[in-house]
């Protein structure tokens, strides 16, 4: 009797995915135009890791309720708690403790990462994301947030964006903790509010106010469990959220920077919070002011992409005497999603060129080709797949290669080749399947002796 084999799922879990070259591409180049910025402004690169100690990163995430507190997190074998990183902050916090003799302060570092959160996946939402951060240790001025706002605004209008297409709304922490003394709520509550306040650009100010009650449905029909204060408190925070004429000494000093830049969309807004709890003062968002459409072509709302604030606490978690500290976090993902839509990012791939294989033994001469090209910069394969012509020229086709070489037995006699311009022969396997068709199809195509082969790709080329 035969076993039954029951094979794995090629499924992905959800709120992942695969980035495919497109992707990766992009990410680069808009890490590129970020990392330039920061490197204007006097930042250095650090890498840390991606796992920590569970007790090291803490757990500082709005998603509680969620196995691990919304962190993912394994046991090791000398049953130490780890756990990926949720964010770069974090893990920061950690290396400055440790590291904290060593550096020149104010330490200012730039980091790009795959961070992890165990959250309610959703459209748009993922559980793994790209993140690139900056961060100042050691500063207790809130000139430096501001400055990290301007550096915000000069990255996205280097992105492509126009001042009237993004802004950077601000608040505090410390005029929240002044509300908070005058409301009539348990310690325990406090982050519960911020969270609820946190979804306003989501859900409205009406939504908002469900969340600080008895709670709402979301559009998927899952019951949001509410913070349940009265109606009273609950009406003086949204009147609080809804007055933007409110200071404090830190904003003041905030403001001093920023009015040296008039024409940024910089603006106050209290009902910035910020959804982790390590935040203590300064808290900032930047979010766009255009029409973005997910999958289904509906508008929607798109959220920040990119926000920060100081946490001068969290360093002193480890023993440390309280560090100044702040920093901006940037969702290179979303962003690049809002760019695409926005035709702002020039996604032109490197050239390649293919030589076709029509008989192995002139390898040696294939090989000799591939050198010569690769040796210039520019990207070559050989064909080492069928020797049928037609199903070269189709991979060809579907790789997207610019130029492919042929050359058989009686061109390499004659120290010859022929190459075509694949972007002006489109559909160049079609109808060809041997090499008397190829010679048939003569649309960006031309016969050169092989000393001249670089000559001739670079003007195809540039």
């Amino acid at each position: 009797m035969s076993k039954i084999k029951n094979n794995p799922k090629a499924i992905l879990p959800k709120g992942f995915k695969d980035s495919d070259i497109e992707i990766l591409n992009l990410r680069k180049k808009v890490s590129k135009i970020i990392e330039k910025e920061c490197l204007k402004y006097g930042f250095i690169e650090l890498d840390t890791s991606t796992i920590e100690y569970t007790e090291s990163i803490g757990k500082f995430l709005p998603d509680v309720d969620r196995p691990s507190g919304g962190v993912f997190s394994f046991q090791d074998d000398d049953e130490k708690w780890l756990s990926l990183r949720y964010d770069l902050t974090a893990p920061l916090a950690r290396y400055v403790a440790q590291n904290y003799q060593d550096l020149v302060k104010p330490f200012k570092r730039y980091q790009s990462g795959l961070v992890w959160r165990n959250e309610k996946p959703g459209p748009g939402r993922y559980r793994e994301f790209f993140q690139f951060d900056a961060d100042v240790v050691g500063v207790d001025s809130t000139l430096i947030d501001a400055e990290l706002c301007v550096m915000v605004c000069d990255i996205l209008i280097n992105l492509g964006l126009n001042t009237s297409q993004f802004e950077i709304k601000f608040s505090n922490r410390e005029i929240w903790t002044e509300l908070f003394s005058n409301l009539d709520v348990k310690e325990d509550d406090l982050p519960k509010i911020l969270r609820a306040v946190d979804k306003k650009d989501r859900l409205g100010i009406e939504g908002v106010n469900e969340l600080l009650q008895k709670g709402r449905k979301d559009v998927s029909g899952d019951f949001m469990e509410g913070v349940g204060l009265s109606e009273t408190d609950a009406d003086k925070i949204i009147s609080f959220i809804t007055n933007s004429n409110q200071s404090n000494a830190q904003m003041e000093e905030f403001n001093s920077y920023i009015k040296n830049f008039p024409d940024y969309p910089i603006r106050f807004d209290s009902s910035v919070v910020r959804g982790l709890d390590y935040y203590t003062g300064m808290i900032f968002e930047a979010e766009l002011l255009v029409d973005i459409k997910n999958e289904k072509g509906e508008k929607i709302v798109f959220g920040s992409v990119a926000g920060g604030g100081r946490y001068d606490r969290l360093i002193s978690r480890f023993g440390k005497e309280d560090v100044p500290a702040t920093g901006i976090s940037i969702g290179v993902d979303r962003l690049i999603v809002a760019l695409n839509q926005l035709d702002l990012l020039d996604n032109k791939k490197n050239p390649l060129v293919v030589i076709a294989n029509l008989d192995n033994q002139n390898m040696p001469d294939y090989i000799s080709m591939a050198k010569e090209i690769r040796n210039e910069g520019i990207a070559c394969e050989i064909s080492f797949g069928s020797k049928n012509l037609g199903k070269q020229l189709k991979y060809c086709d579907r790789k997207g290669a610019d130029i492919v070489i042929i050359a058989g037995d009686e061109e390499l006699k004659k120290g010859e080749i022929s190459i075509k311009d694949l972007n002006k022969g489109k559909e160049v396997s079609k109808d060809i399947v041997d090499r008397d068709k190829w010679k048939e199809a003569k649309a960006g195509q031309q016969t050169i002796n092989r000393s001249d082969l670089m000559t001739a790709l670079n003007e195809i080329l540039n």
